[in-house]
């Protein structure tokens, strides 16, 4: 139980948190109380998370791919690409706009910066492969991401709440929050010293990210409980609405991985990197999810995000497993 407890703190503390907050939301806290968590500095906190998860990524294995790019151009194209244009017709199956955008949300989102790599590791994978698809997603995550929300905005209405939401605003406020940690973090383990540190600590580090992704949590949630008692939302309206775009998640997380399989065993790419296509491809990230979601103005818009992160998790720890194993996951 303890071990497995240290294994699935973070999604034990997610199913925690989310109706922890909603409880307290609609439970009429004090103004001092909703003053103080509404003031969270949301951008700040998604930079620290980002500067953290980017200062513990070992980059010295990444030379070997890059000098071969097949693999992880593959992973990238699928994540920033093929993910996002799946997306856009399941966008009119979501019967609230926060369900819309939230999808699109998580579909266009870099891949996630931690778990990549150690589910690909999992799967006796090429780890190198998958840390620079970890790289180069999130080092053009600022200009990506704007794209498909301009995209979703301007042809599905899914952005028109905010003008945060506008391309230029947009990718400044990701190229301060997750391009520049990122890069800041990486600079960092260019010294001896420093890298050694971190790598000692590494466990901290991640632990601090994670536990830093569960107050944001804990913040978006609490403006979701209280938009949810003001609008006087319809329960069974609700949980239809979660059923569909958690469906239409984990269908999104399958097909991304189906298709970066595929499509690396017809290039025949060696089975290392085909499962670090496969694991790398699929991945999307909490944290900038977080971001953004906070940008729509719309509370509920996080939801989606944390149903693909969380599905994700649990999906691609029963394929690693069976990836280790020998079997052919498709």
């Amino acid at each position: 139980m303890t071990a497995a407890l240290k294994r699935h703190w973070f999604l034990l503390g997610l199913l925690t948190v989310i109706p922890a907050a909603i409880v307290i939301a609609q439970a009429s806290p004090p103004a001092s109380v909703v003053h103080a968590i509404e003031a969270a500095p949301t951008p700040a906190c998604t930079a620290i998370i980002l500067f953290l998860m980017s200062v513990t990524l070992n980059t010295g294995r990444l030379l070997d791919s890059v000098r071969h790019p097949g693999p992880w151009l593959l992973a990238c194209g699928v994540n920033q690409i093929v993910i996002p244009l799946l997306c856009l017709p399941l966008l009119t199956l979501q019967k609230s706009a926060d369900m819309q955008v939230g999808l699109l949300i998580a579909a266009c989102v870099p891949c996630t910066m931690a778990a990549a790599s150690v589910w690909t590791r999992r799967a006796n994978g090429n780890d190198a492969v998958s840390l620079l698809v970890t790289l180069i997603t999130n080092g053009l995550c600022f200009v990506v991401t704007p794209l498909w929300m301009m995209v979703g905005s301007r042809w599905f209405g899914t952005s028109q709440t905010s003008p945060e939401l506008n391309f230029g605003s947009l990718m400044l406020k990701m190229a301060l929050t997750a391009l520049a940690p990122a890069l800041f973090g990486q600079l960092l383990r260019r010294s001896a010293v420093v890298a050694a540190f971190v790598d000692r600590y590494k466990p901290w580090f991640s632990n601090l990210a994670q536990a830093i992704i569960l107050a944001l949590v804990f913040v978006s949630s609490f403006r979701g409980g209280l938009r949810f008692q003001q609008d006087g939302m319809a329960g069974d309206l609700r949980h239809t609405e979660f059923a569909i775009v958690w469906m239409c998640c984990i269908g999104l997380h399958l097909a991304g991985m189906l298709i970066a399989w595929m499509l690396s065993g017809a290039l025949k790419f060696a089975s290392a990197d085909r499962r670090a296509c496969a694991i790398a491809g699929s991945q999307k990230t909490l944290p900038i999810g977080i971001l953004i979601s906070q940008a729509t103005g719309q509370p509920f818009s996080l939801l989606p995000m944390l149903m693909y992160h969380a599905s994700q998790l649990f999906i691609d720890t029963w394929i690693a497993d069976r990836m280790k194993s020998g079997d052919d996951p498709s």
